[in-house]
Parts: C-alpha cells; structure tokens; sequence
C-alpha cells in the first residue's frame, strides 16, 4: 500500500500532498480554511489510492501573498500536481471550497476527472442563507470555527500570526467568487454525484439548480444536516460505478 506524504514544486507553489491507499486514483479536495487532517482519507484508501493536496495558504502549504486566492488557480494547481504524478484521469471528491474546485477541473479538464463527487459546494457567489454569509464575512478571526483555526495554527509554516491575513484573502475571494455559469455546468460531461446536508448555509435551492445544470447528476440530500454531509458509502458506491440508489 502507498503511503506517501511530500511536497511537489506546482506552478512556483511547494505544494504539500498525502498520498495512501491502492486502486484507481481518488483526488480529495479539501473546503476552504480546512486541511487534509479534516479528511476521511484513511476509510477511501481501503479502497483508491488517495491524492490529498494542501492548496495555497492551507495546511503545510505555504501562502503567497503576492498571488490572490481564485478558485480557478486552485484548479489549474491539482491538475499540474496529478500531471507531477503521471496520473492522467482520477475521481475527484471535494468538499465546500474544494467541491468548486473539483466542479471547475471537470469544466476545464474533463479527461482528467472520470467520476466527481461535490458536498457543500456552489457555483454562485450568492449561494448562502443571509445569516452564514454574514458569519462568513464578519466573524473576528479568532472566533473562526475552532478546529480550522487551531490546524492551522498547528500546520501552516507560515505561522499563526499569518492566520488573519490568509483568512481575509479569502474573504475576498468568497466576495467575488464562484461565478460559474448554468452554461458551463451544462457542459458537464463527468458522472456526477452533488451531496448536501438540508441544513447547510449554502441554501438547498442553489443545490438543487446545481444538480439540474449538470446532465444526468444524482442528489443526495441528508436530513437534519448541516455543511459538510459525507455519507461515505453511498459516495464509495458512486465512485465505483454504481447509481447510489443501488447503494
């Protein structure tokens, strides 16, 4: 079994990924703030051999405050790490953030992504409920959901002190983007799986016009909650193969 944790020199970025597990290739993709420490990626490497990158100014991997964060970029980095790899087609699972992120690389890169599984994610700037909005945009850095917060300070090597000064490039990111087209999304062609928790700040009917813009998507909606819905064996089945239905 491989089980490899390393840097890759990515578009001038020292790109920090975790590699484990046998099988056919599954990218993870983690949401924004978030790190690969977050991720389910010891139960996918029973069965896929996991690809887990840290993006700019996440986990171990290092900020470049004279790049400005832009969803594309994160997308264009994943492709050029897989590409570092030799791996010409993977799955790709992405969570929030990184549920943009795998959308934009079947938008861009439709051979590189074989089946693709979001959570949590959008493709408009103007997906959340007003309150998580607010939350999002207002919060003190400090009151920053906790466990985000303290990985970061535990793994950036940019330090804690960078905390307040990565969080607001995102902040500025989130104000202007996604701003992907129904158009664009219509071009889909990758089997596609979009999850969402009924109780998610990103609102259920931007989810729904998500599910409806990609051809022959699945939904998958988990009652009573919230951001981050990751029902592991109905997206293990997905990535199989299989419809979840058979799940």
């Amino acid at each position: 079994m491989v089980n490899f944790s390393g840097y890759a020199d990515v578009n001038g970025l020292q790109m920090y990924y975790d590699m484990q597990g046998d099988g056919a290739p599954l990218v993870q993709l983690h949401g924004g703030t978030c790190t690969n420490d977050q991720l389910e990626v010891e139960f996918f490497a029973e069965t896929f051999q996991v690809i887990a990158p840290e993006q700019m100014g996440h986990g171990r991997t290092r900020d470049d405050i004279s790049r400005p964060f832009h969803y594309h970029d994160m997308a264009e980095d994943t492709v050029a790490l897989l590409r570092h790899l030799q791996i010409e087609s993977a799955l790709v699972l992405g969570f929030s953030d990184g549920g943009v992120v795998g959308l934009d690389m079947a938008i861009n890169h439709p051979d590189v992504v074989s089946r693709l599984v979001v959570t949590g994610a959008n493709f408009s700037k103007d997906a959340c409920t007003a309150g998580g909005w607010e939350f999002i945009m207002t919060v003190n850095p400090d009151d920053w959901p906790q466990q985000e917060h303290d990985e970061y300070n535990r793994l950036s090597p940019d330090g804690p002190s960078h905390w307040p000064v990565v969080l607001d490039r995102l902040r500025r990111m989130w104000l202007l983007e996604p701003n992907i087209t129904a158009d664009q999304l219509g071009r889909i062609k990758t089997p596609t799986l979009v999850i969402a928790g009924d109780r998610d700040f990103i609102q259920i009917e931007h989810t729904a016009a998500l599910f409806r813009a990609i051809p022959d998507a699945q939904l998958c909606v988990l009652p009573g909650t919230g951001h981050g819905a990751m029902p592991l064996e109905t997206i293990r089945t997905f990535l199989l193969g299989s419809e979840v239905s058979e799940n």
